[in-house]
């Protein structure tokens, strides 16, 4: 007669999820319940055919086991007051006097102990105790958990969960995965955050975000700054790259954190360019000095209100020289006759208006009268223009030039040549300077009908 595993062995196909999984009647330990698998079941889970990822140590690396390596446990050390171990070694002795037993309660927590039941506790701590020092590890193996999942570890020995809260109102709050380091990189210092511009920019461009084999780079820093080149091979241990300039070919290495990332558009335009980086300095110049050419003319256009603007001839070459200067020189003071220009402020009301000067406390900061008395502040000295008297042997002051500050006496006005004729009033000296350098001197007693 044949048995019932022979038939199987003869007649049924070979297939791994038929086969019957037998394991020994579970042993109760203290600790609980432990189920031993036999010896066939552990050579099936090992011969069952899996992906092959890596290896650890050999052999094929598990999934499974992998799953069970990651989810590791640091149980939590309760630590034993010293206190009652040593009076429970004086009761042990017989030594433990009743102040002593009163003590030993209150720190036990035992508010009804007594000598009855005291030997019988002192035994347990005391076996206990000794449990603990036994399970005590030699040595620390701190290769057994990796740096990143040790606090985790300790969590879960705590009593903690993943993917549960805790607390009296528990919540589950997603952990800050705080991004790794590079390599290299001291500390202090922080990593240089892309640009949103840039950012943007890649996306367009399409630019990879990982630098790589073939990656068109730029160098920003060192040696070989403002150069193009492609990347022949990275050195992550050093954070380095070994790059083929685009000019001459040469091989050199540069930090990973010197580089920059460009698009094929750019590499294919810049790349052969040796001088790049002067050349935009240049370029750079050039704009900024036509802006300001086109910001002068639109002051000077609106400084010149009356019919002036084509009598600047003769006013260029002293202009040229001293346009610096006059930029940053503050002419304005107190009790002159100013003309506002300024079309912003108070949506042009007072657009034109002349106001009289009562404070300067910088170029910035102006306080104006105007005809109606009432007092404006913070006034900026380039909203702000001379204002020339009507009539001859009116009272001016000499704002710009040598005689800056000094009150004269306007004694010819030369409309042609806009140049006004002044005579000092301390030395009687008869002197010509331009429409500019002059302004109407009026005083606040002083009523004049132009005001």
């Amino acid at each position: 007669m044949v048995g019932p595993f022979q038939d199987a062995a003869f007649d049924l196909p070979k297939s791994t999820c038929d086969k019957p999984i037998y394991t020994d009647p579970p042993i109760k330990t203290k600790f609980g319940y432990h189920v031993i698998m036999r010896e066939h079941e552990e050579e099936e889970r090992r011969n069952k055919r899996r992906k092959l990822t890596s290896f650890e140590d050999g052999d094929v690396a598990d999934d499974e086991d992998k799953k069970k390596k990651s989810a590791v446990v640091i149980p939590l050390v309760q630590e034993h007051d010293w206190r009652v171990a040593k009076l429970l070694a004086l009761e042990k002795e017989g030594k433990l006097t009743e102040e002593d037993r009163a003590r030993l309660a209150i720190l036990t927590g035992d508010q009804a102990f007594d000598s009855s039941n005291g030997a019988g506790n002192s035994s347990t701590e005391a076996i206990v105790v000794k449990e603990e020092e036994e399970k005590a590890p030699d040595d620390a193996d701190y290769k057994a958990v990796a740096i990143e999942d040790f606090g985790l570890a300790i969590l879960r020995g705590c009593g903690w969960k993943d993917g549960e809260g805790i607390g009296r109102r528990p919540q589950v709050v997603p952990l800050r995965i705080l991004p790794r380091r590079p390599n290299g990189l001291g500390l202090g210092a922080t990593p240089k955050q892309p640009d949103q511009k840039n950012g943007a920019k890649k996306q367009d461009e399409e630019i990879e975000e990982e630098i790589k084999k073939d990656s068109r780079i730029r160098v920003t820093t060192g040696r070989y700054k403002g150069l193009y080149g492609k990347v022949e091979s990275r050195d992550d241990d050093n954070n380095c790259l070994f790059v083929k300039l685009a000019v001459g070919g040469e091989h050199v290495k540069v930090s990973l954190f010197a580089v920059q990332q460009v698009s094929k558009k750019e590499y294919d335009r810049d790349s052969k360019c040796i001088n790049k980086s002067d050349y935009d300095r240049e370029k750079e110049k050039i704009e900024k000095r036509n802006n300001e050419a086109i910001r002068d003319n639109r002051k000077d256009d609106n400084r010149r209100d009356r019919g002036e603007r084509s009598k600047d001839k003769y006013r260029e070459k002293d202009d040229s020289n001293g346009r610096t200067t006059e930029k940053e020189e503050l002419w304005v003071r107190a009790d002159l006759l100013v003309r506002f220009i300024d079309e912003d402020y108070k949506k042009g009301r007072y657009f034109k208006e002349k106001m009289r000067v009562v404070d300067v406390a910088s170029r910035r900061d102006i306080s104006l009268e105007d005809s109606q008395g009432k007092i404006h502040y913070g006034i900026s000295q380039s909203a702000l223009e001379t204002v020339l008297p009507r009539l001859e042997k009116s009272r001016v002051i000499i704002v710009r030039g040598k005689y800056k500050g000094h009150s004269a006496t306007m004694e010819e006005k030369d409309k042609r040549r806009c140049r006004v004729v002044a005579r000092l009033h301390r030395s009687n000296e008869i002197i010509t300077v331009d429409f500019d350098d002059v302004c109407q001197h009026q005083p606040k007693d002083d009523d004049d009908d132009d005001y």
